[in-house]
């Protein structure tokens, strides 16, 4: 590799995982901003496209996808490269011994950016169309699965770590062809995070017709789930299944008081657990390490999640049935 390059990707590397907040701030915020203007055009033109040119993005959702991504992308770089921020929270949320070396970490950095700003297209289109276009998922999967290959060390955590077998001096059970070939190890997690994630998903549609008699979930999020598993790898993707239902039921129950408004796409609470799970990610993992390296643990903790879900959607079918006049309704009934 020419000298410049490794000159180059060295005042990187130093700049992203180092040095002061405001400098982080100053760098990433406008890139957030940039990279938001381009979401805009791009998510504007496939909304143009699915509605026949019907419809367009408003002012607001212009506003909202700009000013979001650049939140997310300032923010990111925030709680995983800095320590301390603000109080007595100790931050790097993604720095964990196990998960891989920080020497990747700037390229890390910027692998997660293109998942958020994916993330931020397919929420705007989910919200808009109530669909999540291939267009969006198709290439986010490929870009995930080829720039964990190429690169290796783009994982959280690596595809088998295993804390029941913990060496006094070595640390917790890693197989040793994970550090020998970290290439076919990024093919690995890319390809068990994708695997997972559309497992899991493809079983919540199973149960919920089951349950429900309909779909709970579209096919669009079995796709969204197949891309972000391919990012984060199969122990996150997890984590994204279950904290999705609690953004969910929130705004769920919100809108349905306030607008009366039953049917909502769940994709966009599947890309607020993905984004939680990025800026939590130590935080999710410690308490829970042992779990994820014992098998017959994780066969009972599905069987609890498939339970689980089945009742929930049970109670789901039971709020559904529950009728709803909203205000505006109200306003629109002669007197």
């Amino acid at each position: 590799m020419p000298e410049w390059v490794l000159s180059l990707n060295d005042e990187l590397f130093r700049f992203v995982t180092r040095g002061p907040a405001w400098r982080h701030v100053a760098a990433f915020l406008p890139l957030g901003l940039l990279g938001g203007a381009w979401l805009v055009r791009w998510t504007g033109r496939i909304v143009r496209e699915e509605s026949d040119g019907v419809r367009t993005l408003s002012r607001a959702a212009r506003c909202a996808i700009v000013f979001s991504t650049a939140a997310l992308f300032t923010g990111l770089v925030l709680v995983v490269m800095h320590d301390t921020l603000l109080g007595p929270i100790r931050w790097r949320t993604q720095w964990i011994t196990e998960g891989g070396s920080i020497n990747w970490g700037h390229w890390r950095l910027l692998y997660h950016y293109a998942l958020i700003s994916f993330l931020v297209a397919a929420t705007t289109i989910d919200l808009d169309q109530y669909i999540i276009p291939d267009r969006i998922t198709v290439p986010g999967t490929i870009i995930g699965i080829a720039v964990a290959t190429l690169l290796g060390n783009m994982q959280l955590m690596q595809v088998w770590v295993d804390w029941n077998q913990l060496h006094p001096v070595e640390g917790p059970y890693i197989p040793e062809w994970i550090k020998q070939h970290p290439h076919w190890h990024g093919l690995a997690f890319s390809l068990a995070g994708l695997a997972t994630g559309a497992g899991i998903t493809w079983l919540a549609r199973l149960i919920s017709q089951w349950v429900l008699r309909t779909e709970a979930m579209g096919f669009g999020d079995v796709t969204l789930m197949t891309m972000i598993g391919s990012f984060l790898g199969w122990q996150p993707i997890v984590f994204v299944f279950l904290l999705a239902p609690v953004f969910g039921i929130i705004t769920a129950v919100t809108q349905r008081v306030l607008r009366g408004r039953r049917a909502l796409p769940y994709g966009p609470y599947l890309s607020a657990a993905a984004v939680f799970v990025l800026f939590t990610w130590r935080w999710l993992w410690e308490p829970t390490r042992e779990i994820f390296g014992h098998w017959p643990t994780l066969l009972g903790l599905a069987a609890g999640v498939a339970v689980t879900m089945a009742l929930l959607l049970g109670l789901l079918r039971l709020y559904r049935a529950i009728p709803v006049e909203t205000r505006s309704r109200a306003k629109d009934t002669p007197v």
